[in-house]
């Protein structure tokens, strides 16, 4: 990706952190595209995995987002990331090449290697 069209995409991007004690060990970002928003590089530390921080950066987001859908897309198989978002009321969504092709910019091949879940919010 050429450096403009990298700043273009970042310019457009929200990112919230998680600080203990004064240390950044988590972060979630989000990105408003059309009707919905995307949920974009969501990490936490390995330390500090496991003990809420990316339930309550979620919920940060999930309280600002003004439209009616919150996407995610990841691996199908990072099955760690899927079961997370399940748990929080994210569903698979059938029509994920659809919605990869209508909301990211990705190759072919990374959006047969996909998937993507999503909730209502409003």
């Amino acid at each position: 990706m050429p450096m403009e069209e990298l700043e273009q995409e970042m310019k457009r991007m929200t990112f919230f952190g998680w600080e203990v004690n004064r240390e950044l060990v988590g972060v979630m970002g989000i990105e408003p595209i059309k009707d919905v928003v995307l949920i974009r590089h969501a990490y936490v530390l390995p330390e500090w995995q496991r003990q809420g921080i990316s339930s309550k950066l979620l919920g940060h987001i999930k309280g600002l987002v003004t439209t009616s859908r919150l996407l995610v897309g990841t691996w199908v198989d990072a099955r760690w990331a899927i079961e997370f978002y399940q748990r929080r009321g994210f569903s698979l969504l059938p029509d994920k090449d659809e919605l990869l092709k209508t909301y990211w910019d990705i190759p072919q091949r990374q959006i047969e290697t996909s998937v993507v879940l999503g909730m209502d919010v409003r």
